[in-house]
């Protein structure tokens, strides 16, 4: 600087200078002192300098300062960073900034100023702090703070060096401050990303253009094994690279070589990055080994049945559209054969759900026998069997199969320790014949099975039109009994019970009859199938028993007493949880005494354990409720199923009495369930009395009651409430005959 410049600047106090620490510091000064040095270009005023007043002094500083701050600021716009020229006391000399937005104060508010001045205690002894260690190591140094801004808060670098002039003898120094807030943030980011990466579970590559290994997590490497670079699997895979190059991206599930079978889910993208223009590959991984061999289990759930391993009716559906195709194409033919178990019913209803399950899977077993490995069988559901055959030549071809399928239930089953004796109903549909499509093969072949269950069973069916118009009279049965409650078509009728002896009336059997308004009177012969069959048997019943209520409670505020109701229980009501308390509220609100009810039970219903229907059993007792055993001697009954159950009545059927006087067997059952009826307390009902004969047998064996047309028809509420009001003799009303 020029030596007379300097003099003049020290004399004012406005030296300034710089020590660059860097090439880019060092052009910096350089272009400060050549502001300064632009006060040289007036020889004559420098040297007249010398002579001029003070005022005369102060006025050419100014003019020269304003020169040379203007130079100074120009350059500081070129410049990101903010620049602040102190003293070794701390003043501000100096602030130079390209946004003054950055800055804590305005300039003019801080030259002149100390940070003490200006910050709180602790900032400012941080920035005093960096000042004396710059100043006693003469050398840079730096120091990252935050400073709340009008702009937010803001974090910054300053690095400090100390610089050769001096004001009035005290050193200076020039800070340089850069906001590195958005830096910051983007490496606190990078270390957080980074951070994540490793810690992810999923297996993270990237390589670079040649596909060279420049990353890999620790996934990664447990995943691969610790396998250098790409998996041969991978590697070689030359149509995934392909796909890569020309969309960018490629997902893919692939197995990897090696035992156990391994699978992967792999992931590539290419990335071109704009900072350096080359391209580089990413490479997720992730061991979907688990996740393939449930998705295989789900697939294979989703198309076979989970108690016998069979297709199921969605696989059975798909084999048979792709049959149909295929006869099409071929003209070859084939068959459906629908297979039903007969009595299963009874069996999973006596014995419990556990039991039936083993029976379907023995059944499913058995059925595999005679089907080659090119036909499906199927189970679509309770025991409902289906068969698809392929390239039947002809029907007798078809009836070597039927026969086959139904001698594998000659042999008994095995289930808990007894043998079940079961058969099989199978209805048969052949295409092209019979349809065309998948709904009107299985609707056709359903159709022939029910045709050859109402045939006894253990039987076979083909389809026929004339089959087609008997299930339809079904449908149309089942449709008009659901409608039967909703339109007040079903009714009661009671069958009155006599003593043997003096004829008192003891009890009234409910018999559920159906009078409808399109098909007319049906008879139970034909609806208490469709009921059963449709499950629609539970809610009818449920009818019958609060109706059955309703009409006791009409009966005693007319002022007559009826001995004893006898109602029918399904087998479905009595393994319903909760029976007792469904009756006993029923029994409170139409004020019928427990003693009064009395159920009716088939002996095929009490055969076997089942928790919920002993518990139903018992509860009744309890209650009060009396239980009888109905159509005894037609069923499996034992022993040790009347000794377990607290009975009170044993129902002789129909079947056996009508036959009294011609076959000696049936005579001989009646005595002994009369005697066993005895023996265990228990008293005797005869049903369908309606020959003199009859009755007079049944007084001689010791039979307590009897009910049938000999005695009494079926008769309505009514005609039973004048009979009873008239106090005629049992028998003798000609209403009840």
């Amino acid at each position: 600087m020029h030596p007379l410049l300097r003099r003049q600047l020290r004399k004012l106090e406005l030296e300034h200078g710089a020590h660059p620490d860097s090439e880019q510091w060092r052009r910096f000064c350089e272009l400060v002192d050549q502001a300064y040095r632009q006060a040289d270009e007036d020889r004559y005023l420098l040297e007249r300098s010398l002579r001029l007043s003070s005022e005369e002094m102060r006025e050419l500083y100014e003019r020269t300062r304003s020169s040379s701050r203007a130079r100074l600021q120009a350059i500081a716009q070129a410049v990101p960073d903010m620049l602040f020229f102190q003293d070794e006391e701390g003043t501000y000399l100096e602030v130079l900034a390209a946004r003054p937005e950055q800055l804590y104060l305005p300039p003019e508010q801080v030259i002149g100023r100390r940070p003490d001045e200006l910050f709180g205690k602790k900032q400012a002894e941080r920035f005093m702090n960096l000042l004396k260690s710059t100043l006693e190591s003469n050398s840079s140094q730096s120091l990252e703070y935050w400073l709340d801004l009008p702009v937010g808060r803001r974090q910054f670098l300053a690095r400090c060096v100390p610089v050769d002039y001096r004001v009035e003898g005290r050193r200076t120094l020039l800070t340089v401050v850069h906001d590195i807030t958005e830096q910051r943030q983007e490496e606190t980011w990078n270390r957080l990303v980074g951070q994540a990466v490793r810690a992810a579970r999923e297996g993270i590559l990237i390589l670079d253009q040649r596909r060279r290994v420049l990353f890999s997590n620790p996934a990664w490497e447990e995943l691969t094994g610790g396998e250098e670079g790409l998996p041969a699997c991978l590697a070689e895979r030359e149509d995934l690279w392909s796909r890569v190059e020309e969309s960018g991206a490629c997902r893919e599930e692939i197995a990897v070589p090696g035992e156990p079978q391994r699978w992967w889910w792999v992931r590539l993208d290419k990335v071109k990055l704009e900072v350096d223009q080359c391209t580089y590959y990413v490479v997720l991984l992730n061991d979907v080994t688990e996740l393939h061999a449930s998705r295989s289990e789900l697939e294979y759930l989703a198309t076979h049945d989970a108690l016998t391993g069979l297709a199921n009716r969605v696989l059975f559906r798909d084999r048979l559209e792709l049959a149909l195709a295929r006869a099409r194409r071929e003209g070859v033919g084939g068959a459906v054969l629908f297979i039903d178990l007969d009595r299963f019913k009874g069996v999973n209803d006596t014995l419990g759900h556990a039991a039936g399950d083993s029976l379907l899977v023995e059944a499913a077993r058995r059925l595999r026998g005679p089907v080659r490995e090119v036909d499906t069988l199927a189970r679509l559901g309770g025991d409902e069997f289906v068969l698809l055959l392929e390239g039947v030549a002809s029907r007798g071809e078809l009836l070597r199969v039927i026969e086959k399928l139904l001698n594998v239930f000659r042999d008994p089953f095995l289930i808990q320790g007894r043998d079940f004796r079961i058969s099989a109903s199978i209805g048969a549909s052949l295409f092209p014949e019979d349809g065309q499509d998948v709904d009107a093969l299985m609707l056709h072949a359903d159709v022939a099975m029910y045709a050859a269950k109402n045939a006894g069973g253990g039987c076979a069916r083909f389809f026929s039109r004339e089959l087609a118009a008997g299930a339809s009279r079904f449908f149309e049965l089942e449709q008009s009994l659901r409608r039967a409650l909703e339109n007040d078509e079903l009714y009661l009728l009671f069958q009155p019970q006599y003593r043997i002896g003096d004829g008192r009336l003891t009890g009234l059997e409910v018999l559920l009859r159906w009078r409808s308004e399109q098909l007319g009177e049906v008879g139970p012969g034909q609806f208490i199938p469709v009921a059963e069959a449709s499950g629609f048997m539970g809610e009818m019943g449920a009818w019958v028993l609060r109706e059955s209520c309703r009409q006791y409670r009409r009966w005693r505020r007319q002022g007559i007493e009826v001995p004893r109701l006898a109602v029918n229980l399904s087998a479905c009501e009595l393994r319903q949880p909760g029976l007792a308390q469904r009756v006993a509220a029923l029994l409170q609100q139409y004020e019928l005494p427990p003693e009064k009810l009395e159920f009716e039970i088939t002996e095929s219903m009490i055969l076997g354990e089942e928790s919920v229907l002993e518990e139903n059993l018992r509860e009744l007792h309890r209650l009060g409720v009396g239980l009888a055993i109905d159509d005894f001697g037609t069923g499996h009954s034992t022993l040790a199923n009347l000794k377990r159950f607290s009975l009170d009545c044993l129902k002789i059927d129909a079947s056996f009495v009508r036959d009294v006087g011609r076959d000696p067997s049936d005579e001989a059952i009646i005595r002994a369930s009369v005697a066993l009826a005895r023996s265990f307390g228990m008293r005797t009902v005869a049903e369908g009395v309606e020959e003199q004969a009859q009755y007079e047998f049944l007084r001689h064996c010791g039979c307590d009651e009897v009910q049938g047309y000999l005695l009494a028809r079926p008769s309505s509420a009514e005609v039973i409430a004048r009979c009873m009001m008239e106090n005629a003799p049992a028998g003798s009303c000609e209403s009840c005959r």
